[in-house]
């Protein structure tokens, strides 16, 4: 019995182990690296497809599928650059597998531009040996967008610019190859369960909805040669900093329309700010105003009207705690996608917020060519002559393109809007004119 006795905790003890060791390893299940790379450069292409063969009929539902795919690679990415740095011991094997799935042989090297932001925030958290590559990595990729944005940087010259393409023949050949056999429409169709429903709900538009309706803005209210900036989806702690730096120079203020789940959370009905306070403050601080853009970025149209309240009720909860009353609140709401229906509309309107959409789109979301975003966005801007410009504050090529789109536009005599805290006003400075 002695013997037995003294046996039984080290048995347990064993036990113990083996059951610890059986978790630990359930729970540590390591994600396929090469499968998420394989996913965004997919994602990536069909993002080009849907920009490049959507018919003007299609067009809509093209962005907002577009959309939809630019925001699973957010997604994608940020799970990617967890998986490899969440432990510091396995990162340089991680990093590793990362290199060896971008250097597939069946990706372009275009393919490997949707993977520049992952690899910064990557080079940010490893050792030495391995943010060396990956700089060199995104060297590389920074001097192919550069060579492949030199034609749109070319056709700034012209005034108005010329409709149509400009892309260099290098990315009209890598267009052409990931164009071969597919379709928007096929794209569309694919993505059908879950898209947005584009179509409005057979119901009879409620008062609410049709007050929103009329108080939305789209562009169209605010005077000839005149644009206003707003940027989605932030903060974001490093590109958020970057984009309030070239607006610091250039003398432009913006709207930042912010997802609530990047400021913090709200727990039994009361707003818990713990993300990014430093730059919603610097924000409020430097001019800008912050507006709703929902909590979790969902499709509104497909939620119910208690789920789509909390959205909006959340978000403004916590932005109502972060920014201090005064002309950076502006009770303004973008919807995630631009997808609203009657009762996305009547809770704006519950909510005492005004719809905000856009008529000028950067699609800095689908094109990875800082230079041609830029172009886009003037040559939009000459075709509407008026408008509110769609940009997104969580990736690097925005950054980018921002001082030539600022410069392009000045130049062709448009100035910028900007909110006063209770609307929009156009500001005769000498900043905001063009240089003689």
């Amino acid at each position: 019995m002695t013997h037995l006795a003294l046996r039984r905790p080290a048995l347990a003890k064993r036990l113990l182990h083996v059951v610890a060791m059986l978790l630990l390893c359930a729970g540590s299940a390591r994600a396929d690296i090469g499968a998420t790379v394989r996913e965004l450069i997919e994602n990536q292409r069909r993002i080009l497809v849907l920009r490049e063969t959507a018919s003007l009929q299609e067009r809509p539902e093209a962005r907002r599928a577009g959309q939809y795919l630019f925001f699973r690679n957010q997604q994608l990415g940020r799970k990617l650059v967890q998986e490899i740095t969440q432990s510091l011991p396995d990162a340089p094997a991680r990093y590793q597998e990362l290199t060896l799935a971008m250097d597939d042989a069946s990706y372009e090297d275009e393919d490997r531009l949707v993977l520049r932001n992952p690899l910064d925030a990557v080079s940010r958290r490893m050792l030495p040996d391995e943010r060396r590559d990956a700089q060199l990595r995104m060297e590389r990729l920074a001097d192919l967008r550069k060579r492949l944005g030199e034609s749109f940087e070319a056709s700034f010259d012209r005034t108005p610019l010329r409709p149509g393409s400009v892309n260099s023949a290098r990315w009209k050949i890598y267009l052409g190859r990931i164009m071969t056999g597919t379709t928007a429409r096929q794209i569309m169709e694919a993505l059908d369960r879950e898209l947005v429903v584009t179509t409005e709900p057979t119901i009879e538009s409620t008062e609410a909805a049709a007050r929103a309706r009329v108080l939305e803005w789209n562009g169209e209210e605010l005077p000839d040669k005149a644009v206003l900036l707003t940027f989605d989806d932030g903060p974001h702690p490093v590109h958020t900093p970057a984009i309030l730096d070239v607006l610091k120079a250039q003398g432009v203020h913006a709207v930042f329309f912010q997802v609530g789940r990047n400021l913090g959370e709200v727990w039994r009905g009361t707003a818990v700010p713990r993300l990014n306070q430093t730059i919603v403050a610097r924000i409020v601080l430097e001019g800008h105003a912050i507006g709703n853009h929902s909590f979790s970025h969902p499709q509104l149209t497909r939620l119910d009207e208690a789920s789509i309240g909390r959205e909006i009720a959340d978000t403004q909860m916590l932005i109502d705690a972060m920014v201090p009353r005064g002309n950076a609140r502006t009770a303004e709401f973008r919807p995630p996608y631009g997808a609203r229906n009657d009762k996305v509309m009547a809770q704006i309107d519950a909510h005492h917020l005004r719809s905000v959409v856009w008529n000028i789109d950067s699609e800095d979301w689908a094109d990875p060519l800082p230079a041609s975003i830029a172009h886009r966005v003037v040559q939009e801007a000459e075709s509407a002559g008026r408008g509110i410009i769609l940009m997104h504050d969580i990736h690097a090529r925005t950054v980018e393109a921002l001082p030539a789109l600022i410069r392009e536009l000045r130049k062709r005599g448009f100035q910028f809007a900007r909110w006063d805290g209770r609307r929009l006003v156009v500001d005769k400075t000498p900043e905001n004119v063009a240089p003689p």
